[in-house]
């Protein structure tokens, strides 16, 4: 994604990622899992599909997001302890563009807006910078369309892993290294 911004950092945004890539066993476990339940049920699952009991392994760095129609509007729903430990604050309730990341607020939502336009799993990696020590630390992140009806796609299933951030610190600047659709194994 380009902008003419020149406070929001470049993200190359790539066609796709082949599930191996993706290097932690708790989001390749998340894409397993959701994958499994659309092969399962034949459509994208919904929430309602979901067994929090088979997702003990990976439920920490797991959360679930509300798409709101029209524009579409991101809010954080429920998320999950090892997220908020690499965030370092709490984000359930808040919508995406209530300040969770600057100026890079129009790049998230493209993120988020994977899965929305292809009706398959997204992955991202990126650093974020955290004050006062300006230490950069990574993250990579998978989100997946999870659909109430089977069509109209109303909430995302998200994964985050992240190095931990410090009591003291917070983070301070955000950027995406890269963007893509995940490549799925089987045939859509």
């Amino acid at each position: 994604m380009s902008s003419s911004d020149p406070n929001v950092p470049q993200t190359e945004v790539i066609s796709s990622v082949i599930p191996d890539r993706i290097r932690s066993k708790s989001l390749r476990n998340l894409l397993g899992y959701w994958e499994a339940k659309e092969s399962y049920l034949g459509r994208l699952p919904a929430r309602a599909d979901l067994q929090p009991d088979e997702m003990v392994p990976f439920l920490p760095f797991v959360a679930l997001i509300n798409v709101q129609p029209g524009t579409p509007r991101f809010q954080f729903r429920l998320v999950g302890t090892g997220i908020v430990g690499s965030m370092g604050r709490e984000t359930t309730n808040r919508q995406v563009d209530e300040n969770l990341f600057g100026a890079n607020a129009v790049v998230v939502e493209s993120f988020f807006s994977i899965p929305l336009d292809t009706r398959g799993p997204a992955y991202a990696a990126g650093k974020y910078t955290v004050a006062p020590s300006g230490r950069m630390l990574g993250f990579e992140t998978l989100l997946l369309p999870l659909s109430s009806d089977g069509t109209a796609i109303d909430m995302l299933l998200g994964g985050l892993v992240g190095e931990r951030i410090q009591r003291d610190e917070q983070i301070c600047g955000f950027q995406y290294d890269f963007y893509c659709p995940v490549m799925q194994t089987a045939a859509r």
